[in-house]
């Protein structure tokens, strides 16, 4: 068996995408996450990468920088983080999470958030484990 392999997702990678971010609760299909991956393309603060074990995508995390008004440099966030139920445990999420964290260093990020919600224990598990603390509240508001 090949070693684990991250890579910048492509739009060949929609469909499987789209099977994870379902898996991860958010219903999508291969045109909806194609459209996704489109409305990255040339933006060098957003990126979605995909973690790979012989030829097959088995995970994906999608991060991103930006300015913030409350303190100096770029701040930096984790928008997703899911691996295929059926192979997780097997080192994907910490690789595509190192490799996340490796590109926020390359930008000069000197913290990182996400978000997770409240019924996903082994997430909870997942990010404490690798040095994220929980220190705070999410709320959230439908605008249409």
């Amino acid at each position: 068996m090949r070693g684990l392999e991250v890579r910048s997702a492509t739009p060949a990678d929609a469909a499987v995408l789209a099977g994870l971010v379902t898996q991860l609760g958010y219903p999508s299909d291969a045109a909806q996450v194609l459209a996704r991956l489109r409305r990255l393309e040339g933006n060098a603060d957003i990126r979605a990468l995909v973690a790979e074990r012989d030829g097959r995508v088995i995970g994906m995390i999608g991060i991103m920088v930006f300015p913030a008004f409350h303190r100096d440099g770029l701040h930096g966030y984790i928008t997703a983080l899911v691996v295929d139920e059926a192979v997780r445990g097997g080192g994907a999420g910490a690789a595509l999470l190192a490799a996340a964290e490796g590109w926020f260093a390359e930008r000069g990020v000197a913290k990182v958030n996400l978000t997770t919600a409240l019924h996903r224990d082994k997430a909870h598990a997942f990010y404490e484990h690798r040095g994220y603390e929980f220190n705070g509240r999410r709320y959230v508001k439908t605008l249409s």
